[in-house]
């Protein structure tokens, strides 16, 4: 290990307190006041506070203006290099890959990076003791060298195409490491070469970030984000028309009402964020896979369209979205066909009963679907998705959960699910949906394949898509993999959503890109996703 500088008190690293509550009252009552604001402060409003700051707890999101990755998610969701010189390179086997780093790159505290910051974190994200839960996410990894200060090699266990991809994890100083994911100072004291600083952050109300002048891409122009979090979507959707915050992430039908008001524009981004209801094959009816079709056949996925996200959406059979580009099967779908669902529930013996309601050898088809309380999207993706099994004659009960609760129970009960944290390689989008390798229920990773699905072939082309080194090869297995799903449904998966958002003030600045974004959102994301490198008109 290199030596480092002596690292300041994290109260040395912070704004004074005087200079602090000036900062965040120039921030906030800018609107109040009538004064105008400060433009190169950007004010926003969150859908909720943020339980780490820990990049292997908390990746992408709000720890990329804090950290950042050796590769990066650029305009469009294409992949270019961030502390890498360059992008990664494969030997001819994909077994081992290269990565040249960035010279003149210091950390928030002002030592320097280098391979040796790239070892420890990928040796902590696969360390038990440390409780990542994308651990298993790196489980191809069998060693990383740093071969000398600016370059480092990579070994894999078995070829594994979609590397690149899982270098987007933010990497934090060495020496910072230490400890476990939930004890470490990382999560409220983040060291990184990102292109902000953590300010303040006021426990249930908001968190301040500063700009860094020595970030190596250069000086952001905006140089304080002031973040209020504030769950509630409809106080988010008046501060931003009260003027009081400069943009929010809203729900589509929200966001849709509020856009045009008084110069507050309506942006929009596609994503790999899925939403699906997951079939427990630990009941009797999930475990059979006509069951399974006919459920699918039975969902109307753009009546759920139309109502819940205003058009803002795409139907979809499988985990796979349009983001996968040439690894999506257009054609892998599931037409809306009552007619053809029920015919298939009485071919399988669940037949109808006098009431109206279908059951097999005395046992009820019923079953109870979660969503989490709070989310006003998936309680209207669970209501329809009921009424559609209604329909049918399938009696579905709506429990409404915290998610401690729903982790201990989604191996019994269905759930709606939101998948896609990481759409940039198709085999980050879908494996852990997918292989029977996460089959076996565990309250510590609940939502690695929820149904407990297993399909021999699916395994299959899962494993030979991430070893083929040929794009148009792998994206074939991709594709025929699809097939398979459509045959063999692990899920109902019903959409890929546009996340929404709503701001003003966007016309004054230059190098806002669309982005395709992940399962997480928010206002790391939006417009504002690469804020660092905007530049005034």
């Amino acid at each position: 290990m290199h030596l480092r500088p002596t690292r300041p008190t994290a109260p040395a690293r912070l704004l004074g307190a005087v200079g602090l509550v000036a900062l965040v009252a120039s921030g906030c009552s800018a609107a109040a006041t009538g004064a105008a604001p400060d433009p190169a402060t950007l004010r926003l409003a969150e859908t909720g506070e943020y339980s780490s700051l820990h990049p292997l707890e908390y990746p992408l999101g709000i720890t990329s203006k804090l950290y950042d990755g050796l590769v990066a998610v650029g305009a469009d969701g294409v992949l270019e290099p961030g502390l890498a010189a360059a992008m990664p390179v494969p030997d001819a086997t994909l077994t081992s890959w290269t990565v040249e780093l960035r010279t003149g790159v210091t950390f928030s505290d002002g030592s320097p990076f280098d391979a040796d910051d790239v070892v420890a974190v990928l040796d902590a994200v696969r360390d038990p003791a440390v409780g990542s839960w994308m651990a298993a996410d790196y489980a191809m990894i069998e060693q990383v060298t740093a071969l000398d200060a600016t370059t480092v090699r990579i070994d894999l266990a078995y070829p594994y195409a979609g590397l690149p991809a899982r270098l987007t994890l933010g990497i934090p100083a060495s020496e910072a490491l230490g400890g476990d994911v939930v004890g470490s100072s990382l999560a409220t004291e983040p060291v990184g070469t990102g292109p902000y600083l953590l300010a303040e952050w006021r426990r249930g109300e908001s968190m301040t970030l500063t700009a860094r002048e020595d970030w190596w891409g250069g000086t952001p122009q905006v140089t304080t984000i002031h973040l209020a979090f504030v769950p509630d979507e409809n106080a988010r959707a008046q501060r931003v028309r009260a003027g009081e915050v400069d943009g929010a992430q809203l729900s589509p039908r929200t966001a849709t009402q509020v856009a045009g008001e008084d110069g507050i524009e309506l942006v929009t981004n596609p994503s790999g964020d899925f939403r699906a209801i997951s079939l427990p094959v630990t009941l009797p009816f999930f475990a059979d896979p006509t069951v399974r079709v006919a459920l699918n056949l039975g969902t109307d996925r753009q009546a759920m369209i139309d109502g819940i996200l205003a058009g803002h959406g795409v139907a979809l059979a499988t985990p796979f979205t349009p983001a996968q580009g040439d690894a999506y099967e257009p054609t892998a779908t599931f037409a809306h066909d009552p007619a053809a669902a029920a015919a298939l529930l009485d071919e399988a013996g669940w037949v109808l009963g006098p009431e109206g309601m279908r059951a097999k050898d005395g046992v009820p088809f019923a079953f109870t679907l979660m969503y989490f309380a709070e989310d006003t999207l998936r309680r209207d993706v669970a209501q329809a998705f009921a009424s559609d099994m209604a329909a049918l004659g399938v009696d579905v009960a709506l429990e409404g959960v915290d998610r401690p609760y729903a982790v201990t129970a989604m191996d019994e009960k269905a759930f709606v699910l939101g998948g896609g944290d990481m759409p940039y390689d198709p085999d980050a989008q879908a494996y852990r949906q997918l292989h029977s390798d996460f089959a076996v229920f565990a309250q510590d990773d609940a939502y690695s394949n929820p149904s407990g699905y297993a399909d021999p072939e699916v395994d299959a082309l899962l494993e030979a898509a991430r070893r083929e080194g040929d794009p148009a090869a792998r994206s074939a297995l991709y594709r025929e993999l699809q097939g398979r799903l459509v045959a063999n449904p692990p899920l109902v998966t019903v959409f890929a959503l546009e996340h929404t958002y709503v701001a003003r003030g966007l016309d004054a600045w230059d190098g806002i890109d669309h982005v395709l974004e992940p399962h997480e959102h928010g206002v790391a994301w939006g417009p504002w996703f690469d804020v660092q490198r905007w530049t005034r008109r």
